[in-house]
């Protein structure tokens, strides 16, 4: 089991933050820009992928030197 300390949690909750900043700036440019439906979902789905694969880095290196 990995015990996080105080700062880990307050940086992860800081990058939690950032991510659905980061997401909804650029649903509303897109919106802003006239974007269609399918190009905003691709480019969501590549930022979400994105997202969900450091923060599984990150947990897992977490566990790993843990």
């Amino acid at each position: 089991m990995v015990i996080w300390s105080t700062s880990e949690i307050c940086v992860f909750i800081a990058v939690i933050g950032m991510i659905v900043f980061k997401l909804w700036s650029v649903w509303h440019v897109s919106l802003k820009a006239g974007a269609n439906r399918e190009g905003r979902t691709i480019f969501l789905g590549i930022l979400g992928g994105l997202t969900l694969f450091g923060l599984t880095a990150k947990i897992y290196i977490s566990h790993v030197l843990g």
